[in-house]
C-alpha cells in the first residue's frame, strides 16, 4: 500500500514537471506525458483500495485539460473516463470545476478530444445524480446533442462510428431517472438525433444504435410522446432487416411503449408494423422454444393486439391482410398466436359492419370450437375463456348475428361455463349471455328455465366483490323478464330470491339500469303479482320507490318516470302492496315529483288524481 502511494506520488511530481518544462509542446514532452497518465490509469485499474484514485482531485489535471496540445488534452480526458468507470473513482471526479472544464472541451473539432471527453462525462454522470445535476447546469444536453450531430456528419469516416457510440452512451446515461427533462429534450431535438444515428448504424446493428435504442425507452419510460413518421419508418427497416433478435426486441419495445397513444396506433398501423410482426412471427414462431425467445414473440403479439386497440388503426387493418391472416391463427397449434387471433377478432368486432361481415364468414364458429375446449372450471384457461367471451359478446350485438351465434350452439357452449369462479370470466359470460336476448324470446325462455341459471344470477348480483358482476347479474335478472315476458321465468325469478336484486337495482347510479329494473319489475307485477308481494314487501318496495322518486326521477328523462308510475299504480291492484306504499308516504313524493315536473311530463296532474285514486288517498 505504502509503496503504491510513493508510486503514485512520484508519477504525479513527474507530470507536473513535465507539463511546466520549456519543452512542453514537443513531442518527446507529450509522449512522456501520456506514459505517466497511462501508468496512472493502470495503477488505478489494478488496486484494490478506493484512496488508489484520489490523485485525479490534483489541480494539474486541470491544467492539463487546458493544455496548449489536444493531444494531451485528449489523453487526460481518457484518464479521467477510465478513472470515472468504478464508482468510488466516479464520485472523485464529480466536481464542478472539472465538469466544466471537460463540457468546454465539447465545442472542440479534435475527433479524438471529442471522442475521450463524451467518454469521460459519460462515466461521470452514470447513476450519479450529482454528476447530472452540474452537466443539467451547464447546458449539458445541448452540448451532448452538438457533439453527437458531429458524429453523423461524419458519417463512415474514420473514428465517426466511435464518436457516435461514446456520444450516444453520453446521452443515455445523462438521461436515465431524469423524467423532468421532457420539454428540453423535445426543445432540443433529441428524437431527430436519435434517428440520424438509427438511419447510419440501426441494420448494421452497431453498439451506437442500440445505445440509441435504449435511450428511447428512457424517454418511453419518461412518458414522453416521440413517435413520429420518419421514426415509426426507421425502427419498421430495423426489423425488416432481422439481423439481430436483440435488436428487434428492443424496437418492439419501443414501439410498444409508444402505442398507446391513438395517432401512434394509426402511424404504426400505416407503417406496416402489423403487417411485418406477422410474416415475423410465422417465420420464426416455431423456432420460439426457449423462454428468452418465447417473451420476445409475445410482446411482438401484444403490439398488435396494442395497435388494433386504436379506432381508426383497427378499421385500417380490417381491410387489408392482417385480418385474414389473423382468422387463420384462430386454429394455429401455437397458443400465443391462437391468443393474440381472438383478442384480435375482439378488437376488430368493435364495429357492427365487422361483426356481420364476421359472422358471414363463420369466425363465431371457429371462437366457439375454441371455446367449447375451454369451457369448464378445471380444464380451462382463466385469461383465453376471458378473450373468446370478449369476442362472442361483441359479435353478438347486432340484432343480425343474433340467431346467427345461437344456431351455432352459443347456449350449449355458454351454460357449462356457470362453475367458474373467475369474477373478470363471469362478468364477460354475464355480458354474452345478456345481450344474446335482446329481442330473442325462445332464447330468453330457455335461459330463464335454467333453474342454476337463475340461482347464479342472484347469487352473483348479490357480490360485493366485483362491482361489474353484480351490475351484470343484475341486468341479466331483468332482461330475462323483458325479453321472455313467460310466467315461469317469472316464477323461477320470484322463486329463488331475485325480486330483491331487482327492488335493489331502483337505486342504481345508472339511469339505464333503474330503467331495465322498472320494465322488468312491471312485467313482474302483470304477470305474478299475487306471488311477488311478499318478496315485493321483504324487499322494501316502498321506500325504495319513494327513494327513487326523490333522489333520481327529478332528473331522469320521462319514460323512465312514467314507467315508475306504470310500477306504482300496477303494485296499488294489490291490497297488501297498496297498504304498504300508503305507510311509506308514497303518495306525497308522488305529488312533490308530478308537481315540480308539471311542464315536462304529460298530463301530470291528471296522473296525480290516478294514482291517488289509487292509493285512496284523496287529499
Amino acid at each position: 500500500m505504502e509503496e503504491e502511494t510513493n508510486n503514485v506520488e512520484k508519477l504525479i511530481e513527474d507530470l507536473k514537471e513535465a507539463s511546466i518544462s520549456k519543452n512542453e509542446k514537443t513531442e518527446n514532452n507529450i509522449s512522456h506525458i501520456t506514459e505517466i497518465l497511462d501508468s496512472l490509469v493502470k495503477i488505478s485499474q489494478t488496486s484494490t483500495t478506493q484512496e488508489s484514485t484520489d490523485f485525479i482531485r490534483d489541480k494539474i489535471f486541470l491544467q492539463l485539460l487546458n493544455h496548449n496540445s489536444e493531444v494531451i488534452a485528449a489523453k487526460t480526458a481518457k484518464t479521467i473516463a477510465e478513472i470515472a468507470k468504478t464508482e468510488f473513482g466516479r464520485k472523485k471526479c464529480t466536481n464542478e470545476e472539472f465538469v466544466k472544464n471537460l463540457i468546454e472541451l465539447l465545442k472542440s473539432h479534435d475527433l479524438e478530444l471529442l471522442t475521450q471527453t463524451s467518454r469521460a462525462l459519460g462515466n461521470i454522470c452514470y447513476e450519479n445524480v450529482k454528476g447530472k445535476t452540474i452537466i443539467r447546469e451547464n447546458e449539458g444536453l445541448k452540448n451532448i446533442l452538438k457533439v453527437l450531430k458531429r458524429g453523423i456528419d461524419l458519417e463512415e469516416k474514420e473514428g465517426a462510428e466511435y464518436l457516435r457510440n461514446v456520444a450516444t452512451g453520453f446521452l443515455l446515461n445523462y438521461l436515465v431517472d431524469q423524467s423532468r427533462l421532457e420539454k428540453e429534450v423535445i426543445k432540443e431535438e433529441v428524437v431527430p438525433a436519435i434517428c440520424s444515428i438509427l438511419e447510419l448504424d440501426g441494420i448494421k446493428t452497431r453498439e451506437a444504435a442500440m445505445q440509441a435504442l435504449l435511450t428511447l425507452g428512457v424517454l418511453n419510460d419518461s412518458g414522453i410522446q416521440f413517435l413520429d413518421d420518419r421514426l415509426s419508418i426507421i425502427l419498421v427497416e430495423i426489423l425488416a432487416s432481422d439481423t439481430s433478435s436483440e435488436f428487434s426486441e428492443m424496437c418492439l419495445e419501443v414501439l410498444h411503449g409508444q402505442a398507446d397513444d391513438e395517432n401512434a396506433k394509426l402511424l404504426l398501423a400505416k407503417a406496416g408494423v402489423c403487417e411485418l410482426l406477422l410474416k415475423l412471427l410465422e417465420k420464426h414462431g416455431p423456432r420460439c422454444t426457449d423462454e428468452e425467445t418465447r417473451s420476445v414473440l409475445k410482446v411482438a403479439c401484444n403490439l398488435i393486439v396494442l395497435i388494433l386497440t386504436g379506432d381508426d388503426s383497427m378499421n385500417l387493418l380490417y381491410k387489408g391482410p392482417v385480418y385474414k391472416t389473423l382468422t387463420e391463427w384462430l386454429e394455429s397449434n401455437d397458443e400465443d398466436l391462437q391468443v393474440t387471433a381472438v383478442l384480435a377478432m375482439g378488437n376488430f368486432a368493435r364495429a357492427d359492419t365487422h361483426c356481420e361481415h364476421m359472422v358471414d364468414q363463420g369466425v363465431h364458429l371457429k371462437l366457439l370450437k375454441l371455446l367449447s375446449k375451454n369451457n369448464k372450471n378445471k380444464c380451462g384457461d382463466i385469461r383465453f375463456q376471458h378473450d373468446l367471451l370478449s369476442a362472442l359478446r361483441n359479435l353478438v350485438i347486432p340484432t343480425k348475428n343474433k340467431s346467427t351465434v345461437l344456431a351455432g350452439g352459443l347456449i350449449d357452449v355458454l351454460i357449462p361455463m356457470l362453475d367458474i369462479p373467475t369474477f373478470p370470466v363471469v362478468f364477460k359470460l354475464l355480458g354474452t349471455l345478456r345481450i344474446v336476448i335482446g329481442g330473442q324470446q325462445e332464447t330468453a325462455i330457455l335461459l330463464g328455465k335454467n333453474s342454476d341459471l337463475i340461482k347464479k344470477a342472484v347469487e352473483w348480483s348479490g357480490t360485493e366483490d366485483h362491482p361489474g358482476v353484480q351490475g351484470e347479474a343484475n341486468r341479466l335478472l331483468a332482461w330475462l323478464i323483458i325479453n321472455s315476458r313467460h310466467n315461469e321465468v317469472v316464477d323461477s325469478v320470484i322463486k329463488h330470491g331475485g325480486v330483491k336484486r331487482l327492488v335493489k337495482m331502483l337505486n342504481s347510479k345508472y339511469a339505464l339500469m333503474q330503467n331495465e329494473a322498472l320494465l322488468s319489475l312491471n312485467i313482474l307485477t302483470a304477470i305474478c303479482l299475487s306471488d311477488s308481494e311478499k318478496p315485493l314487501i321483504d324487499s322494501e318496495i316502498g321506500p325504495t320507490l319513494r327513494r327513487f322518486l326523490r333522489e333520481s326521477a327529478t332528473t331522469l328523462e320521462p319514460p323512465i318516470v312514467y314507467n315508475s308510475l306504470s310500477l306504482t299504480l300496477k303494485l296499488t291492484k294489490s291490497e297488501i302492496l297498496r297498504d304498504h306504499l300508503k305507510k311509506s308516504e308514497l303518495h306525497s313524493s308522488w305529488k312533490e315529483l308530478l308537481i315540480s315536473r308539471e311542464s315536462e311530463l304529460e298530463n301530470a296532474k291528471e296522473k296525480l288524481k290516478i294514482l291517488s285514486s289509487a292509493l285512496d288517498s284523496l287529499d
